[in-house]
């Protein structure tokens, strides 16, 4: 999209992502299914037949096309009529485009798109679909002229695929290229999906979803060259600067850790990422004796380098705790008359429903215990992945 050469995405795996990840269990093998490859089975061989029209009223599907003639999908031709809009200078221009992959496939826009080097996309009416002298529902590029014909690289290689034969109600049998018809260019416009064998091992692909919260742009020279932003090399001569574009998305990623980290009380962050480790809570009210002491355990957090968010306002007990719970901090220490007569401060971590009472000599060291043990959980998940 930033028009570089190479693009790397970093992505969070949650049902309510907006992309569609195809991904191998086996190898690794990761893409955005927008650019993603598979390996397509070759198909039998088969000597070229001659081409032969056959009635099929009401086949305007793939679907019941190959239930009419008691075929897989894969021995016919499926055709996609699109619109590629061209951004020249100075002005704009629109191309009719002829999409063909095989039945048991489909066609990936975004593909077909590079391939045309095209700035958009847009399906074609049915009005245009009949201007280019092709038939809507039985269509093949068989016969016309002055149509952009794009062939997925798989359709040369299957023989005698069933076609349309742009008249209402028919198709045609044995349809090859190039003998029938000739392809504008031959390329991967296929979408990869589940079931489908990785380009790298053979393994079954499945997909999933995601939210892209991280980016890598190889932008080269393009921008830098184009006003002229230079820099001395080591052998005097003034070259353009190579550039790189690197983005996080903080939103992006504050949403992912509210939908993976919640119960129904609030968020509950991982300590990797929360805005303070504890959440300290002052029940006073008017005993001076506890606001006394939760402001020591305040000052001695403070000085011991703990995040501490305290929480000292005139509020009853349930509204803080509530607070507490919906803001979900990682630790939540309590200091109230009922917990000095235990002993000291009450402890308790936003992800147990356990609490315990902790002797407020001993409350720095107990949460910094707590919080390594959460460091250390968290760490324990995590799979390093090699660059490629």
């Amino acid at each position: 999209m930033m028009g570089g050469s190479l693009a790397h995405e970093y992505m969070v795996l949650t049902p309510i992502g907006e992309d569609t990840l195809v991904l191998c269990r086996n190898c690794g093998y990761a893409a955005n299914r927008q650019i993603a490859r598979c390996a397509k089975p070759a198909a039998p061989h088969e000597d070229l037949r001659p081409v032969e029209k056959v009635a099929t009223p009401g086949a305007k599907t793939i679907d019941a096309l190959a239930a009419l003639l008691d075929v897989p999908k894969s021995k016919t031709a499926k055709a996609v009529f699109l619109i590629a809009g061209h951004e020249d200078v100075g002005r704009a221009r629109e191309e009719f485009v002829f999409a063909v992959v095989r039945g048991d496939m489909d066609v990936n826009e975004t593909k077909l798109s590079n391939a045309l080097k095209a700035d958009w996309l847009r399906p074609a009416t049915d009005d245009e679909i009949r201007a280019a002298g092709a038939t809507p529902g039985y269509a093949s590029p068989i016969g016309l002229d002055g149509v952009t014909v794009v062939v997925d690289d798989a359709v040369p290689a299957s023989p005698n695929l069933v076609a349309g034969a742009n008249e209402e109600g028919y198709h045609l049998l044995n349809t090859n290229t190039p003998r029938d018809y000739a392809a504008s260019f031959v390329a991967d416009i296929a979408a990869a999906g589940d079931g489908d064998a990785c380009i790298q091992c053979g393994q079954p692909l499945v997909t999933a979803r995601g939210v892209e919260v991280g980016n890598i742009f190889k932008l080269g020279t393009r921008y830098s060259a184009a006003v002229g932003a230079t820099y001395l090399a080591a052998d005097g001569a003034q070259k353009p600067i190579v550039m790189g574009s690197y983005g996080i998305g903080s939103g992006r990623l504050l949403a992912c850790v509210a939908e993976e980290h919640h119960d129904d009380k609030g968020l509950m962050w991982p300590i990797t990422v929360a805005p303070y480790h504890v959440h300290l809570v002052s029940l006073a009210g008017s005993d001076a004796r506890v606001a006394e002491a939760a402001e020591r355990v305040y000052r001695a957090l403070a000085d011991a380098g703990v995040e501490v968010l305290y929480d000292d306002r005139e509020e009853s007990t349930g509204v803080k705790f509530a607070d507490a719970d919906l803001i979900g901090l990682p630790i939540r220490l309590t200091v109230s008359a009922r917990s000095l007569g235990k002993g000291g401060v009450e402890l308790k971590r936003r992800d147990r429903k356990e609490h315990e009472s902790v002797p407020e000599a001993d409350v720095i060291a107990r949460v910094q215990v707590e919080a390594e043990q959460m460091f250390e959980e968290i760490r324990a998940k995590v799979v390093e992945v090699p660059f490629k």
